[in-house]
């Protein structure tokens, strides 16, 4: 055998009230071997607020936890009568790493980090002076995983769920400042 893969997944649901559903999934690959095979997630219900496969490796993980509930029912238009619309809180998070890197998804100890804080351009050559900073990074926070949270409304048309999501991506010490907006079309898991 040239390579082996484990894909392990699980998935609950709670139902809260008569008509919500409380919804969790985790997801886990890993593939070793002469020639190990990649795995692909990201975007859409995976990892919201990120591009549409963007994370990619040999040993991944994500996790998704949301809360599903009616908005409206149905609407009675001068069409007719059309489907409802649902809303949904959402939490995910997930990363990716190849068997070759080190993979740290989370940690909680104090590290030092040098960062990139500005540029400065000479006025009589136009050349560029990087300038760095240095800085002490504390308490939980994802190290190599990056999680997003959000709302979303779903609404079916043509026969299909439309899903409308709006996201702020995180890594549980820095929350991205502005809301992502993302249109897909697909069941939930």
């Amino acid at each position: 055998l040239t390579n082996q893969t484990g894909e392990p997944e699980g998935r609950y649901y709670l139902r809260p009230a008569s008509n919500g559903v409380l919804a969790f999934r985790g997801r886990g690959f890993k593939s070793w071997g002469d020639f190990p095979d990649f795995f692909f997630f990201g975007g859409n219900s995976e990892l919201r607020g990120y591009d549409y496969l963007s994370f990619v490796g040999q040993k991944a993980f994500f996790a998704d936890a949301e809360l599903r509930f009616p908005l409206i029912e149905a609407m009675l238009t001068p069409l007719g009568v059309m489907g409802g619309l649902r809303g949904t809180i959402f939490f995910n998070v997930g990363a990716a790493g190849f068997n070759a890197d080190t993979f740290t998804p989370w940690s909680s100890k104090a590290e030092t980090v040098t960062q990139l804080v500005d540029v400065v351009q000479d006025p009589a050559t136009g050349g560029l002076t990087p300038i760095f900073a240095t800085a002490t990074v504390d308490g939980f926070r994802l190290v190599d995983a990056r999680a997003s949270y959000g709302i979303g409304l779903q609404r079916f048309g043509l026969g299909f769920p439309m899903h409308f999501d709006w996201s702020k991506l995180t890594d549980l010490n820095v929350t991205s400042p502005g809301w992502k907006f993302d249109f897909w079309i697909g069941y939930d898991f």
